[in-house]
């Protein structure tokens, strides 16, 4: 009677994956709370801005094409036409709002989050702070479990022993 069970086993080490689940959840999410900002900086060619279009939409124009898409009369107003609001931009997901002073766009796909937040100078937008968000922050929550539940398993074997 001495050595667990198969079922034993199989129900500590499913409640072990659980809980680690769960703090790869919470770390994750903490992460993405904490994650720093970084000011100023040079525009990605690439990253996109919602800006109103000349049929009065909402749509995504990357910063780079910017100057060619307002002298082609593609883009009306850099400012878009609803407060806050989501649109995509080839497979990326593009959300807006409006803050005061300036503009917070977040583009994001399944590997990525990139917020922006700028101000428009002289028809201009102007990058005032950045969020990138990669795979890091996901290797740093899987880190911060796995050190979590070794915590807690030697915590559950001091109380054991004691």
């Amino acid at each position: 009677m001495g050595a667990p069970q198969h079922s034993e086993r199989f129900s500590a080490i499913f409640s072990a994956l659980m809980v680690f689940c769960v703090l790869v959840w919470l770390w994750g999410l903490g992460l993405f709370m904490l994650w720093p900002w970084q000011k100023g900086g040079a525009w990605l060619p690439d990253y996109p801005i919602a800006v109103r279009c000349a049929d009065g939409q909402t749509c995504a124009v990357p910063v780079g094409q910017l100057a060619a898409a307002r002298a082609d009369g593609r883009v009306s107003s850099l400012l878009p036409a609803e407060e806050s609001g989501e649109t995509a931009y080839e497979m990326i997901n593009v959300q807006w709002k409006t803050l005061p002073g300036g503009m917070q766009v977040k583009a994001s796909a399944w590997n990525f989050q990139t917020t922006v937040r700028y101000r428009i100078d002289n028809e201009t937008p102007v990058l005032v702070e950045y969020q990138e968000i990669g795979g890091k922050v996901f290797l740093y929550a899987l880190l911060g479990a796995l050190v979590s539940l070794a915590l807690l398993y030697l915590n559950k074997r001091r109380q054991a022993a004691g």
